[in-house]
């Protein structure tokens, strides 16, 4: 079951499981799980709900289970859901396991397309920016997305990307350090990935020794596939007809690294000959237009 198929299970309901089944030792019967996650009582009026709402609660947790099952955190074993890793105690623990696991799944795989769409909008940005993604109606934002990950023409429920599937992966995205689906006045979404970078730092940064810029680009197309010269960024770049950058990080990265320095996660500066610097995608109003080092900053918690 993908991620987006199941509009209900959402971060905080998979959360919500796993922390039971960890505080329970890794293991509940699927009756109790049900008890626990589905209340018997409306909070509203305290009344008690009838059979046909309980049922329903009981399915939407068995959906959940089933997204926690297909991102390799439960199992099950006869009438019990199981945990199939060390459980997450934190948002923070869920979203690095989910964001590792979704990075390493094959592009055929039903949950790529987050990823996949996310890595569109990473394209898509570097023509047309992202206060064009922000303004875009849902309706248009998931119809793009759905053409350019193929089957444009399926039926509405066929396709890979769809409306309803949209706010699931709006609150996947947000979840996992990736952007902004609640700006105030907007509709689209904000791609951002600073937060997912910053809890990635280790990878990027391995000490607090400064880096040269080269050395600290390199790994970023592994680590982060949907952006600069990662295997879905690429794709979605051919795909959208869209030239990659050239001499210069993309938009989205380039925003992403001038607000970890302007948080201080980050300090980057430039020594010798700019020549020999990386170039970020230009902005009139920033200073920060090219970098040929960077550290950890003082508000790095890595």
């Amino acid at each position: 079951m993908s991620l987006l198929s199941t509009p209900t299970a959402r971060p905080e309901r998979v959360f919500s499981l796993v922390s039971l089944v960890r505080a329970l030792g890794g293991r509940v019967k699927i009756t109790d799980a049900k008890e626990w996650l589905t209340p018997q009582y409306r909070s509203a009026d305290s009344t008690a709900l009838t059979d046909e709402d309980t049922k329903q609660k009981a399915q939407r947790v068995t959906e959940v289970f089933r997204v926690a099952r297909d991102l390799k955190l439960l199992d099950a074993d006869r009438d019990e859901w199981v945990s199939s890793c060390e459980l997450p105690s934190t948002h923070r623990e869920l979203a690095r396991h989910v964001h590792a696991h979704l990075r390493g799944l094959p592009t055929e795989a039903a949950d790529a397309v987050l990823l996949r769409a996310y890595s569109w909008c990473v394209a898509y940005s570097e023509v047309n920016g992202t206060a064009a993604l922000v303004g875009m109606t849902a309706s248009d934002l998931a119809r793009d997305i759905a053409a350019a990950l193929g089957r444009n023409d399926a039926s509405e429920d066929e396709k890979s990307f769809n409306t309803t599937k949209l706010p699931a992966w709006k609150d996947w995205m947000s979840f996992l350090g990736l952007g902004w689906n609640d700006l105030p006045g907007t509709r689209g979404f904000l791609p951002d990935p600073s937060k997912r970078i910053e809890e990635e730092l280790l990878i990027l940064i391995p000490s607090k020794a400064r880096l040269d810029a080269a050395t600290f680009i390199a790994p970023i197309a592994e680590a982060f596939p949907y952006l600069d010269g990662g295997v879905l960024f690429r794709e979605a770049c051919d795909t959208a007809q869209v030239r990659p950058p050239q001499g210069q990080l993309s938009r989205v990265l380039s925003q992403a690294l001038r607000a970890l320095e302007n948080n201080e996660v980050l300090k980057c500066g430039m020594e010798g000959d700019s020549k020999k610097g990386v170039a970020l995608f230009p902005d009139p109003l920033s200073s920060r237009n090219n970098f040929s080092y960077v550290e950890r900053g003082e508000a790095s918690d890595v």
